[in-house]
Protein backbone atom coordinates (compact mmCIF):
# COMPACT_ATOMS: atom_id res chain seq x y z
CA UNK A 1 0.00 0.00 0.00
CA UNK A 2 1.16 3.54 -0.79
CA UNK A 3 -0.74 6.69 0.40
CA UNK A 4 0.42 9.99 -0.67
CA UNK A 5 0.26 12.53 2.38
CA UNK A 6 1.77 15.59 0.12
CA UNK A 7 0.42 16.72 -3.28
CA UNK A 8 -1.30 19.31 -5.26
CA UNK A 9 -4.44 19.77 -7.30
CA UNK A 10 -6.22 22.73 -9.13
CA UNK A 11 -9.04 23.33 -9.82
CA UNK A 12 -9.07 22.68 -14.12
CA UNK A 13 -9.67 26.30 -15.01
CA UNK A 14 -6.78 27.12 -12.94
CA UNK A 15 -4.76 24.38 -13.11
CA UNK A 16 -2.57 25.37 -16.48
CA UNK A 17 -1.69 29.03 -15.26
CA UNK A 18 -1.16 28.21 -11.75
CA UNK A 19 1.41 25.12 -12.39
CA UNK A 20 3.28 27.37 -15.29
CA UNK A 21 3.85 30.67 -12.88
CA UNK A 22 5.20 27.77 -10.88
CA UNK A 23 7.41 26.12 -12.76
CA UNK A 24 8.77 29.25 -14.44
CA UNK A 25 9.79 31.24 -11.10
CA UNK A 26 11.13 28.02 -9.64
CA UNK A 27 12.36 26.71 -12.42
CA UNK A 28 10.80 22.85 -12.34
CA UNK A 29 9.71 20.83 -14.87
CA UNK A 30 5.79 19.49 -13.71
CA UNK A 31 5.20 16.23 -13.97
CA UNK A 32 1.33 17.10 -14.05
CA UNK A 33 -0.97 19.24 -15.88
CA UNK A 34 -1.79 20.34 -11.94
CA UNK A 35 -5.82 18.81 -12.56
CA UNK A 36 -7.32 16.50 -10.53
CA UNK A 37 -7.83 14.02 -13.64
CA UNK A 38 -3.75 14.59 -14.68
CA UNK A 39 -3.05 13.94 -10.70
CA UNK A 40 -5.06 11.01 -10.52
CA UNK A 41 -3.90 8.82 -13.43
CA UNK A 42 -0.78 9.79 -12.28
CA UNK A 43 -1.20 8.28 -8.28
CA UNK A 44 -3.01 5.21 -10.02
CA UNK A 45 -0.48 4.31 -12.64
CA UNK A 46 2.26 4.29 -10.04
CA UNK A 47 0.31 2.77 -7.31
CA UNK A 48 -0.50 4.40 -4.85
CA UNK A 49 -3.72 3.96 -3.06
CA UNK A 50 -4.73 7.24 -1.96
CA UNK A 51 -3.10 10.97 -1.84
CA UNK A 52 -3.92 13.87 0.19
CA UNK A 53 -4.31 16.98 -2.30
CA UNK A 54 -3.22 20.40 -1.32
CA UNK A 55 -4.39 24.00 -1.77
CA UNK A 56 -3.35 27.19 -0.26
CA UNK A 57 -5.15 30.37 0.14
CA UNK A 58 -2.84 32.82 -0.34
CA UNK A 59 -5.02 35.26 0.65
CA UNK A 60 -7.89 35.89 2.32
CA UNK A 61 -9.79 36.69 -0.49
CA UNK A 62 -8.87 32.62 -1.48
CA UNK A 63 -9.59 31.04 1.33
CA UNK A 64 -13.51 30.07 0.97
CA UNK A 65 -12.97 29.29 -2.86
CA UNK A 66 -9.87 27.07 -1.48
CA UNK A 67 -12.09 25.42 0.78
CA UNK A 68 -15.08 25.08 -1.42
CA UNK A 69 -12.87 23.34 -3.82
CA UNK A 70 -11.49 21.12 -1.25
CA UNK A 71 -14.54 20.35 0.02
CA UNK A 72 -15.93 19.55 -3.83
CA UNK A 73 -13.00 16.81 -3.57
CA UNK A 74 -14.67 14.45 -1.25
CA UNK A 75 -16.55 12.24 -3.43
CA UNK A 76 -13.28 11.57 -5.28
CA UNK A 77 -12.32 7.97 -4.36
CA UNK A 78 -8.73 8.03 -3.18
CA UNK A 79 -8.56 11.36 -2.82
CA UNK A 80 -8.02 13.50 0.53
CA UNK A 81 -8.95 16.68 0.29
CA UNK A 82 -6.77 19.61 2.91
CA UNK A 83 -8.52 23.25 3.24
CA UNK A 84 -6.63 25.90 3.85
CA UNK A 85 -7.08 29.74 5.83
CA UNK A 86 -4.96 32.34 5.90
CA UNK A 87 -4.15 34.55 9.08
CA UNK A 88 -5.32 37.76 8.26
CA UNK A 89 -8.70 36.49 7.76
CA UNK A 90 -11.52 37.70 9.49
CA UNK A 91 -12.50 34.38 8.74
CA UNK A 92 -10.23 31.91 9.59
CA UNK A 93 -11.53 30.31 12.54
CA UNK A 94 -15.31 29.96 10.79
CA UNK A 95 -13.13 28.11 7.80
CA UNK A 96 -11.35 25.61 9.86
CA UNK A 97 -15.21 24.58 11.79
CA UNK A 98 -16.60 24.33 8.66
CA UNK A 99 -13.63 22.06 7.20
CA UNK A 100 -14.21 20.41 10.26
CA UNK A 101 -17.61 20.08 10.36
CA UNK A 102 -17.14 18.36 6.78
CA UNK A 103 -14.88 15.95 7.65
CA UNK A 104 -11.77 17.91 6.32
CA UNK A 105 -8.90 16.28 8.32
CA UNK A 106 -6.53 19.30 7.94
CA UNK A 107 -5.01 22.55 6.30
CA UNK A 108 -1.82 23.31 4.18
CA UNK A 109 0.50 26.58 5.08
CA UNK A 110 2.65 27.99 3.05
CA UNK A 111 3.93 30.91 4.90
CA UNK A 112 6.40 32.09 1.66
CA UNK A 113 2.87 32.10 -0.38
CA UNK A 114 0.84 33.54 2.91
CA UNK A 115 4.02 35.83 3.43
CA UNK A 116 3.42 35.37 7.69
CA UNK A 117 6.28 33.36 9.90
CA UNK A 118 5.29 30.45 11.13
CA UNK A 119 5.41 31.11 14.55
CA UNK A 120 3.81 35.01 14.05
CA UNK A 121 1.31 34.84 17.31
CA UNK A 122 -1.21 36.21 14.54
CA UNK A 123 -1.49 32.71 13.78
CA UNK A 124 -1.85 31.47 17.18
CA UNK A 125 -5.80 30.88 17.01
CA UNK A 126 -5.85 28.89 13.86
CA UNK A 127 -3.13 26.57 15.66
CA UNK A 128 -4.89 26.65 18.73
CA UNK A 129 -8.16 25.37 17.12
CA UNK A 130 -6.55 22.80 15.28
CA UNK A 131 -5.13 21.49 18.45
CA UNK A 132 -7.89 21.33 19.89
CA UNK A 133 -10.49 20.20 16.78
CA UNK A 134 -7.40 17.08 15.80
CA UNK A 135 -7.35 18.87 12.62
CA UNK A 136 -4.02 18.47 10.85
CA UNK A 137 -1.31 21.29 9.99
CA UNK A 138 0.75 20.82 7.27
CA UNK A 139 3.39 22.95 6.75
CA UNK A 140 5.92 23.78 3.96
CA UNK A 141 8.89 23.31 5.92
CA UNK A 142 12.33 24.97 5.21
CA UNK A 143 13.14 27.31 1.83
CA UNK A 144 11.26 27.48 -1.22
CA UNK A 145 13.14 27.74 -4.38
CA UNK A 146 11.09 30.46 -5.53
CA UNK A 147 11.61 32.95 -2.94
CA UNK A 148 14.25 34.37 -1.56
CA UNK A 149 15.58 34.18 2.33
CA UNK A 150 14.65 35.23 5.29
CA UNK A 151 12.40 32.12 5.51
CA UNK A 152 9.41 31.86 6.70
CA UNK A 153 9.12 28.48 7.97
CA UNK A 154 12.56 27.54 9.35
CA UNK A 155 12.58 24.49 11.67
CA UNK A 156 13.53 26.68 14.44
CA UNK A 157 10.19 28.75 13.96
CA UNK A 158 8.37 25.66 13.51
CA UNK A 159 10.02 24.27 16.71
CA UNK A 160 8.42 27.30 18.63
CA UNK A 161 5.07 26.57 17.15
CA UNK A 162 5.13 22.89 18.41
CA UNK A 163 6.12 23.81 21.36
CA UNK A 164 3.82 26.24 21.72
CA UNK A 165 1.09 23.22 20.69
CA UNK A 166 2.41 20.22 22.02
CA UNK A 167 -0.36 18.31 21.05
CA UNK A 168 -1.16 19.51 18.12
CA UNK A 169 -0.69 17.40 15.02
CA UNK A 170 2.00 18.99 12.82
CA UNK A 171 3.71 18.13 9.53
CA UNK A 172 6.96 19.56 8.69
CA UNK A 173 7.16 18.84 4.86
CA UNK A 174 10.26 18.49 2.73
CA UNK A 175 12.02 16.31 5.60
CA UNK A 176 11.28 18.88 8.31
CA UNK A 177 12.74 21.69 6.25
CA UNK A 178 14.04 21.74 2.68
CA UNK A 179 17.30 22.82 1.87
CA UNK A 180 18.02 22.81 5.92
CA UNK A 181 18.67 19.26 6.63
CA UNK A 182 21.05 19.97 9.71
CA UNK A 183 18.43 22.09 11.34
CA UNK A 184 15.56 20.13 10.94
CA UNK A 185 17.49 17.50 12.98
CA UNK A 186 18.40 19.79 15.58
CA UNK A 187 15.29 21.87 16.12
CA UNK A 188 12.74 19.51 15.61
CA UNK A 189 13.56 15.82 16.71
CA UNK A 190 12.79 16.88 20.40
CA UNK A 191 9.24 17.70 19.48
CA UNK A 192 6.21 15.79 18.36
CA UNK A 193 6.23 16.94 14.23
CA UNK A 194 5.91 14.40 11.46
CA UNK A 195 8.09 15.08 8.53
CA UNK A 196 7.16 14.08 5.04
CA UNK A 197 9.55 12.99 2.30
CA UNK A 198 8.39 15.21 -0.49
CA UNK A 199 10.81 16.74 -3.42
CA UNK A 200 13.34 15.32 -1.66
CA UNK A 201 14.70 12.70 -4.33
CA UNK A 202 15.10 15.37 -6.56
CA UNK A 203 16.58 18.09 -3.94
CA UNK A 204 18.40 15.87 -1.04
CA UNK A 205 21.22 13.14 -1.64
CA UNK A 206 19.84 9.67 -0.12
CA UNK A 207 22.58 9.32 2.92
CA UNK A 208 21.39 13.18 3.89
CA UNK A 209 17.96 11.81 3.44
CA UNK A 210 18.24 8.72 5.51
CA UNK A 211 20.22 10.87 8.15
CA UNK A 212 17.26 12.74 8.96
CA UNK A 213 15.09 10.56 8.84
CA UNK A 214 16.56 7.66 11.11
CA UNK A 215 16.96 10.93 13.42
CA UNK A 216 13.33 11.69 13.33
CA UNK A 217 12.48 7.38 13.22
CA UNK A 218 10.15 5.62 11.31
CA UNK A 219 7.13 6.25 13.12
CA UNK A 220 7.70 9.60 12.46
CA UNK A 221 8.21 9.86 8.83
CA UNK A 222 5.20 10.02 5.99
CA UNK A 223 5.72 9.30 2.41
CA UNK A 224 5.06 12.28 0.27
CA UNK A 225 6.15 13.73 -3.29
CA UNK A 226 4.99 17.13 -3.91
CA UNK A 227 3.32 15.96 -6.80
CA UNK A 228 3.39 17.88 -9.80
CA UNK A 229 7.08 18.39 -9.04
CA UNK A 230 7.71 14.63 -8.43
CA UNK A 231 6.41 11.81 -8.56
CA UNK A 232 5.63 8.37 -6.70
CA UNK A 233 8.24 6.28 -8.85
CA UNK A 234 10.92 8.78 -8.23
CA UNK A 235 9.89 8.60 -4.47
CA UNK A 236 9.87 5.33 -4.00
CA UNK A 237 12.87 4.62 -5.90
CA UNK A 238 14.78 7.23 -3.74
CA UNK A 239 13.13 5.74 -0.51
CA UNK A 240 14.53 1.98 -1.35
CA UNK A 241 18.20 3.14 -2.24
CA UNK A 242 17.99 3.34 2.35
CA UNK A 243 18.45 0.39 4.07
CA UNK A 244 15.45 0.35 6.08
CA UNK A 245 13.78 -2.63 7.17
CA UNK A 246 10.32 -4.11 5.41
CA UNK A 247 8.36 -2.88 8.43
CA UNK A 248 9.71 0.55 8.87
CA UNK A 249 9.30 0.87 4.99
CA UNK A 250 5.61 -0.07 5.79
CA UNK A 251 5.06 2.66 8.22
CA UNK A 252 6.70 4.88 5.85
CA UNK A 253 4.60 4.03 2.94
CA UNK A 254 1.59 4.14 4.16
CA UNK A 255 1.30 3.02 8.19
CA UNK A 256 1.84 6.29 9.54
CA UNK A 257 -0.43 8.01 6.85
CA UNK A 258 -3.24 5.88 8.25
CA UNK A 259 -2.46 6.47 11.69
CA UNK A 260 -2.17 10.34 11.12
CA UNK A 261 -4.99 10.88 9.14
CA UNK A 262 -7.38 8.14 11.07
CA UNK A 263 -8.21 6.09 8.05
CA UNK A 264 -10.04 2.98 8.69
CA UNK A 265 -9.06 -0.08 7.10
CA UNK A 266 -11.90 0.54 3.95
CA UNK A 267 -10.62 4.08 3.80
CA UNK A 268 -7.24 2.67 3.54
CA UNK A 269 -7.99 0.17 0.07
CA UNK A 270 -10.91 2.07 -1.43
Amino acid sequence: MLIDIHTHVFPDKLAKGAVGSLAAKAGFTPFTDGTLSDTKRLMREQGVDAFVALNIAVSPKTERHVNDFALSLRVQEGVIPFGSVHPDSSDALEELKRLKDAGIKGIKIHNEYQNFYADDEKAFPIYEFCERNGLIVLFHGGADRGYLPPVKASPARLRNVCFRFPEAKIVAAHLGGQDMAREAIDCLVSTGAYIDTSFSSRSVDPAVAEEVMRAFGADRVLFGTDCPWDTPENTVAYIEKMPFTAEEKAKIYYKNACKLLNLCPEEQVR
